[in-house]
């Protein structure tokens, strides 16, 4: 299989001059593009509450009906649903995934003339090297392909959240409320942490093209004296201390996360049990709400996962354009 898929087409601007913001950026790389991305996207986010409806239904009237054909019909429909979501996000992510890295390819391309002209006015072509290898290789490979994801992630996250809650805001508002306190906790904690990890992302983009400019340095001709050999592990411990708290600000993060997850489908459970036990509620919506919480999980994880890549990613975009 040799199937060729040409870069899309980014208009030159004529000069060098980095654009201001992360969303200057991406406009400029993707432009119109996104307007199908986010047709996708919310169609995606729409049907990811109709199974939710087809269960209660599933429940309630197939199986309390014993209706067999009815059973059949509905399981045919939730079926089609899913293929069909399925396929749309296949879709979306090869979409995605084509205008990333024809950003990847074209920034690549205007960033080596930049350093070509830099490295012929630079006073050590090593230090221009060094910061060159990171800029062009991983640094604008996460920037670039960050463009792809850059609306369709929270179109398609924040909007299944927001059809699942929505519909169960609509089949039983007491339960969607109750549910929804061990979710406000998150709008709030996350930012505060997420602000720390950004100072310190900053700081780590800063010392790994330190380290590129070490490397580059490195010609080996001060093997013998131990000082000038030892010289990069003050800068390797700071790497590592900075990445150490990195992982503890995100890893509390998700533990907060986890635990507001877990307690949401319980207290569907304990109140919707008693609304039962009293009739006022039947036993598909408890499943339907159990289950919507579990669809939830996802795409909550997904838009703080974007939250986060989306700050690091304004972080990496402006010492990019400091660069320049």
């Amino acid at each position: 299989m040799s199937t060729v898929v040409e870069p899309a087409e980014i208009e030159q601007t004529g000069d060098s001059k980095p654009v201001a913001t992360l969303v200057q950026f991406v406009w400029r790389m993707s432009g119109r593009r996104q307007i199908l991305i986010s047709v996708l996207a919310l169609t995606v986010a729409l049907l990811s509450m109709v199974p939710l409806e087809l269960q209660r239904r599933i429940i309630n009237q197939a199986v309390g009906d014993q209706n067999v054909d009815l059973l059949l019909f509905l399981g045919g429909i939730y079926l089609g649903t899913v293929i069909l979501q399925g396929c749309l996000k296949y879709c979306l992510r090869l979409y995605q995934g084509w205008i990333g890295e024809s950003t990847i390819r074209h920034c690549r391309n205007h960033l080596f003339g930049v350093h070509r002209k830099r490295r012929g006015k630079a006073d050590e072509d090593e230090k221009a090297d060094g910061q060159a290898v990171s800029v062009i290789g991983a640094e604008i490979e996460q920037v670039g392909g960050f463009v792809g994801e850059a609306l369709a992630a929270p179109l398609v996250n924040g909007g299944m959240l927001a059809a699942i809650f929505g519909y169960m805001l609509v089949v039983e508002p007491m339960i969607a409320g109750i549910s929804l306190c061990f979710f406000i906790p998150q709008v709030f904690a996350l930012p505060l942490i997420q602000r720390y990890i950004n100072r310190l992302i900053e700081r780590r983009v800063t010392m790994l093209r330190d380290l590129g400019d070490l490397v580059a340095g490195d010609d080996g001709d001060d093997a013998s004296d131990r000082s000038s050999a030892d010289g990069h592990r003050p800068l390797l411990d700071s790497i590592y201390r900075n990445r150490i708290r990195i992982y503890v600000l995100k890893f509390a993060g998700k533990a907060l996360v986890n635990l507001m997850s877990a307690l949401a489908p319980l207290s569907a459970l304990v109140v919707g049990g008693y609304l039962v036990i009293q009739g006022e509620t039947t036993i598909g919506v408890i499943v339907a709400f159990i289950s919507g919480f579990e669809r939830m999980a996802s795409p909550m994880t997904g838009l703080i996962a974007y939250y986060r890549l989306a700050a690091q990613m304004r972080v990496k975009h402006d010492k990019i354009a400091e660069w320049i």
